[in-house]
């Protein structure tokens, strides 16, 4: 398994495990205990290793590549009650937050990676999806790892992008 404490580039600081403790009762859930241990001491971690691939069905089963910033915890409530007060004016656009996907990172493109308890609420280690705010509803939820362990252990640093990036913004002469 990855050490996720090494791999922290920076984060917001820690957070009060009161708070998740408060979280995970008022949504009657219980976070993976990996993840609360992280967050309470690196909330909003952005990693030095924090590019994924997954299988994406929404491009024709190839394989697709994100990176990934932790969402700051106070902001999870907040994002959840924002997509189900969204039904209203756009129907089924936040029904899978009612049904129970809890936010916990976002990629570059402002999709949402997510805890899935749709299928068990009872579940301590339920898997990982990622909810793309721009795709129909059908396809709009894509899985990534069974649980939060599996998705550590597939983040990587992209030396590619970093080499194209670093190249792209070379100061001038």
């Amino acid at each position: 398994m990855k050490n996720l404490d090494s791999n922290v580039e920076y984060d917001d600081g820690n957070i009060d495990k009161l708070k998740i403790e408060i979280f995970e009762k008022r949504f009657g859930i219980s976070l993976p205990a990996m993840y609360v241990n992280f967050i309470v001491k690196h909330d909003g971690a952005r990693l030095q290793r924090s590019d994924f691939d997954y299988l994406d069905p929404n491009m024709g089963g190839r394989k697709n590549s994100y990176s990934i910033a932790f969402v700051n915890f106070e902001e999870i409530e907040n994002k959840i009650n924002r997509l189900k007060k969204a039904d209203e004016n756009f129907p089924g656009y936040g029904k899978a937050f009612k049904d129970g996907l809890v936010p916990f990172g976002r990629n570059g493109g402002g999709d949402l990676i997510c805890f899935d308890y749709r299928e068990d609420r009872t579940t301590n280690d339920p898997p990982i999806v990622i909810w793309y705010h721009e795709i129909d509803f059908e396809h709009r939820v894509i899985f990534i790892a069974s649980n939060f362990e599996e998705f550590v252990n597939i983040l990587y640093f992209n030396e590619e992008l970093e080499k194209y990036l670093d190249e792209l913004y070379l100061p001038p002469k």
